[in-house]
């Protein structure tokens, strides 16, 4: 698990992901499928097309790298539906570059009206590691295939970029403390449910300005990577955009934050800045 500490600065957007067995809670039992699932369609005030996201990584006191978010400014055809190709990308920095270069890639391809994924690309490496896989999703049938063979998934299964747009679309407006918000996930032919924790509504100061925020937490598995199953915490700006500030955990060898430097292009109006 030691060699996933560094690599997880640098996906730690990708729906608050660090390891997929650090990280998640079971899938729950899936329903047996009688006939084909029925393409819904999901209401989103959070994102658009064009819009650029670019996140600093601490690795205690540590600069170690940066991320790129990016929705090409124009819609892809897939499967005859418009899509949203997301594009995402981490790279060391510094120190962290000479010990332990990385340079992730990922793409989805997300439904405009539905919020699901139809394909994915991973290229990833990560010191002497490498990876790459390609996935397609069946999502009226319920199955993904990639180069790891194919699985069943559950109705409105997402993939690690899609799944941060698909829990931006969440209406939070009326969340109550403790209330809990799930995503299911694909990722390395697994499935598994992400599970958001409402924990408070907070100000903070950024390097983009100073904001109202929504806190939320992961439930995690703890005992790996993490001191327990709430060590991670995420800001997002308390309006529509639901955009990503901060992200901020305790792990048993220091501390990870990554924070927002710059956005371009958001759908709304960036109403939870105060200044």
């Amino acid at each position: 698990m030691k060699n996933k500490i560094i690599p997880s600065l640098f996906i730690a957007f990708l729906a608050c992901l660090v390891s997929a067995d650090a990280f998640f809670l079971p899938e729950l039992p899936k329903e047996k499928k009688e006939k084909p699932n029925e393409i819904k369609k999901v209401k989103n005030n959070a994102f658009t097309y064009g819009e650029k996201l670019d996140f600093r990584v601490h690795y205690g006191p540590i600069t170690g790298g940066n991320a790129h978010f990016e929705i090409d400014p124009n819609p892809v055809d897939v499967n005859n539906r418009k899509t949203y190709h997301i594009k995402v990308s981490g790279k060391s920095a510094g120190m962290v570059d000479v010990m332990f270069k990385v340079r992730d890639e990922y793409e989805s391809y997300l439904d405009e009206e539905a919020i699901i994924p139809w394909k994915c690309v991973k290229k990833v490496r990560e010191g002497g590691y490498t990876d790459s896989d390609f996935i397609l999703f069946d999502q009226v049938n319920g199955f993904a295939t990639s180069r790891r063979g194919k699985i069943d998934i559950s109705l409105q299964t997402q993939d690690i970029v899609s799944a941060i747009y698909f829990a931006r679309t969440t209406d939070m407006s009326n969340a109550k403390i403790g209330d809990v918000f799930p995503v299911n996930l694909y990722m390395d032919a697994e499935n598994f449910q992400l599970r958001f924790k409402f924990i408070r509504r907070e100000v903070i100061k950024t390097d983009v300005g100073t904001f109202n925020t929504l806190v939320v937490r992961p439930q995690l598995i703890k005992g790996r990577v993490f001191k327990d199953d709430e060590a991670l915490t995420l800001w997002v700006s308390d309006d529509e955009n639901k955009l990503p500030l901060m992200v901020e955990s305790d792990i048993f060898v220091g501390s990870i934050k990554a924070e927002l430097v710059s956005y371009k292009n958001l759908k709304n109006p960036l109403t939870a800045k105060i200044k």
